[in-house]
């Protein structure tokens, strides 16, 4: 900041600017303020709004300065690494709406069509967190696009159990809603006159326990536990999201997870170590955007959502498909590789 402590200085000048107008000592000006405390604080606060605004939300601020010239910067740098991921995202969700409508025109089946709606789901909802990694890279949130790369695999992960399981597990996958739902409810009627929300019914809580019973008695106990969709392939206490990763063969990715998790929560290494910064920056606070660190999420965003897509179109043999698959690895591999080039420039 060309003005660091600005917002402290602005408020000191009008606390002076008070003790000149009461003209009393330090001492009866702290009792003074204690007295009208509400009062002159909201004084001050309204007084330095116009302060606050004019450096953090003008255009001529330090603040915006900085975001537009890492923006320009990551523009600039990684044009060609945009362009291509852009054009990735294009193909994915065309894959998506063409995969859907072509294959439930074939499905004649209610397991087949329910299987499909699921998968698609899935799969659209990656092409939509994988989006906004692209919008974080842009501006140059590399930690939060990382972040936000776990869930990508995480969807990624779900797709490739759900696909290769049978009918049975579809619809465990599906009727866990009703145990998620359950659990959110039972939480949020624990919290309702702690935070004074607003009730929920009796007689929706009814049919929510109803529904869980139900559920229950259709699939056994241990269903409501856990990852209890994944009890026909997974054994007792193994239920978690490592044990997904190692069924369906991409247990490779557990330590990219690993860090991503770090971004997510509170832990020291995630708050000590940061894919936006530079070695020489380390030390830096950091509170906004910078232009390094966006391999990483770049390369993880393409990989899960290439994997997505190319099981999709291995539904159907055909030259159109096997177009589509060739396009998808060529845009993944231009992606790292335009990224790696820039970052290795940057170091």
């Amino acid at each position: 900041m060309e003005q660091p402590f600005y917002i402290e200085k602005t408020i000191q000048r009008y606390i002076d600017e008070l003790k000149d107008r009461y003209e009393c000592n330090e001492k009866e000006f702290n009792e003074l303020i204690k007295e009208k405390l509400v009062g002159i604080t909201k004084n001050i606060a309204s007084g330095v709004l116009e302060t606050i605004f004019e450096a953090c939300i003008s255009n001529n601020s330090d603040l915006k300065r900085r975001e537009k010239e890492i923006c320009q910067k990551i523009s600039n740098n990684y044009e060609e690494g945009i362009k291509v991921f852009e054009g990735f995202m294009e193909l994915n969700a065309q894959i998506s709406s063409m995969c859907y409508e072509k294959y439930y025109k074939l499905f004649d089946t209610f397991n087949d069509q329910i299987k499909l709606d699921t998968l698609i789901a899935i799969h659209v909802r990656a092409c939509q967190v994988a989006n906004e990694i692209l919008v974080l890279i842009k501006n140059g949130y590399a930690d939060g696009a990382h972040a936000r790369w776990r869930t990508l695999h995480e969807l990624s992960v779900t797709f490739l159990y759900l696909y290769d399981s049978d009918y049975d597990v579809i619809h465990m996958y599906n009727d866990y809603e009703i145990i998620e739902k359950y659990k959110k409810s039972k939480e949020y009627k624990a919290c309702e006159d702690i935070l004074d929300l607003e009730k929920l019914e009796d007689e929706e809580w009814m049919e929510l326990s109803i529904q869980r019973d139900e559920v229950i008695v259709k699939y056994g106990k241990d269903f409501c536990e856990s990852y209890g969709w994944t009890m026909k392939d997974l054994p007792k206490g193994r239920r978690n999201f490592r044990e997904l990763e190692k069924y369906v063969g991409v247990e490779n990715l557990r330590i990219i997870y690993s860090w991503a998790n770090e971004s997510v929560h509170a832990g020291v290494s995630g708050i000590k170590d940061k894919l936006s910064l530079r070695e020489e920056e380390f030390y830096h606070f950091l509170t906004g955007p910078n232009d390094c660190g966006l391999l990483d999420p770049a390369q993880y965003t393409s990989y899960s959502l290439c994997q997505m897509s190319e099981v999709l179109l291995s539904m159907e043999d055909s030259l159109l498909h096997t177009i589509f698959d060739e396009l998808l690895i060529y845009f993944q591999k231009e992606i790292v590789n335009t990224f790696s080039k820039v970052e290795i420039i940057l170091k």
